[in-house]
This record gives structure tokens, sequence and C-alpha cells, in this order.
């Protein structure tokens, strides 16, 4: 899969000026946004509660939303984000008795037709995914540890992305690869040139906002 785009997080952007942010963005020619969903649990801040992504929903126009759940409690979560047509993506080490309940997510996502997707932490090796890779519609290499913004992108986060590109291909699979955390336009070339597809752009965008910082990261 040759797909390049950016999926510009809004999770340094105040509330009162989300909807804009977003409407401006895919005024811009952007097609994905991607919305950081923290329970204080799995990671200590909280963020985006469903009511205002439900409200950015109905007050955008169409675009891929693409929800990062940092949460604990993962069907609790699903059950309450599958209706937004959205891609969820929720987090490998959130679940405890791992196979079982992986897979029973994706039997869920299935019936319900809700694209899903697996993320995993900085200390998570690459391997853990490939048995669902087939199952799934995207995997989220977190290249900074998740629950805040604004953090240095970890150098090793370019090799996961490289195993699983090779995975990828060498089973024809179509999984949609995703990179999160310290992403700016120093590093995005090297990011897109190891294998992803999306690259999850935050605070570099919120403080560079202009249409040709946009244009700038996908040149």
């Amino acid at each position: 899969m040759k797909l390049r785009k950016i999926s510009p997080s809004i999770l340094d952007v105040k509330k009162e000026d989300m909807v804009n942010y977003v409407n401006t963005l895919i005024d811009w020619g952007v097609t994905n946004v991607h919305y950081d969903v923290m329970d204080g649990e799995f990671v200590p801040n909280t963020a985006l509660e469903f009511n205002k992504i439900k409200e950015i929903a109905q007050n955008c126009k169409t675009h891929q939303m693409d929800i990062h759940l940092m949460v604990s409690d993962v069907f609790k979560y699903y059950q309450m984000y599958k209706e937004l047509n959205a891609i969820l993506t929720f987090h490998y080490e959130a679940f405890k008795d791992k196979e079982t309940e992986i897979k029973k997510l994706i039997e869920l996502a299935k019936k319900d037709h809700v694209k899903l997707g697996l993320a995993i932490n900085p200390d998570t090796e690459i391997k853990v995914l490939y048995p669902y890779l087939k199952n799934l519609d995207l995997v989220l290499i977190m290249s900074v540890f998740p629950g805040k913004g604004g953090q240095v992108f970890i150098e090793t986060s370019y090799e996961k992305v490289r195993k699983i590109k090779q995975y990828i291909t060498n089973h024809n699979l179509k999984t949609i690869i995703q990179i999160d955390g310290g992403v700016k336009k120093h590093n995005i070339k090297s990011c897109f040139d190891a294998g992803i597809n999306l690259a999850v752009v935050g605070s570099y965008l919120v403080k560079n906002f202009s249409k040709e910082t946009v244009d700038d990261l996908l040149s």
C-alpha cells in the first residue's frame, strides 16, 4: 500500500476551537483526523470525551475519524464508540488475557462492521501484532509513550515500522501502518520511507497551523 497521508491530532487544540480546526483541515485537503481518548487509568491524563467527539462528527464535513483509545476497559469504550463510523484503535497492552480478548474484539468488530486497529507502546515488541494483522484495518506504532503531546520521537520506531511493513508485504495484507508521537517536518519523510501510510501530527501542526505546513509535511 503506497498511501502516504497525515492524520492530524487535535489533542492540543482548545475544545471550543476543535470543530473549526477540523473543518479547516478538511478544506485544506486533509481526509483523516486523529482523536485521542484517555481514561485517566491506562494513561494518567484524560482527553476528549465521547460527547465532544460526537459533536465534532455531527458538525464537521465528512472525513475518516481515527480514534486512538488509550483506555483500560476496552469493551466498554468499544460499545460507546462503535456508532461513529471511525477506525477504533485500542492498545495491545490494555488487554489482560490478550489472545482471548483480542480475538473477541476482532469478532465484535466484524459483526458490527467496525474498522479496527491495534496500537503498541515503544517498549512492546512488534511481533506481538503479527497473529492479528490479517483481521486489522490499522496498526499504530507509538513513537513516544502515550499520554501527552509534545514528546520527542523515539528513533527505534523506524525499525519496528520496517519489520511490520515487511510482514504485511510478505503476506499480501492491506493493513494500514500508522505512527504517532514526535512527528515533525524533519522526520516525517523518514517515517514514510520506513513504510508508514499515516503519520499522526499533533503539536507541530498546532503551533504552525497553515495550509503551507500541511503541504510541506507531505512534500
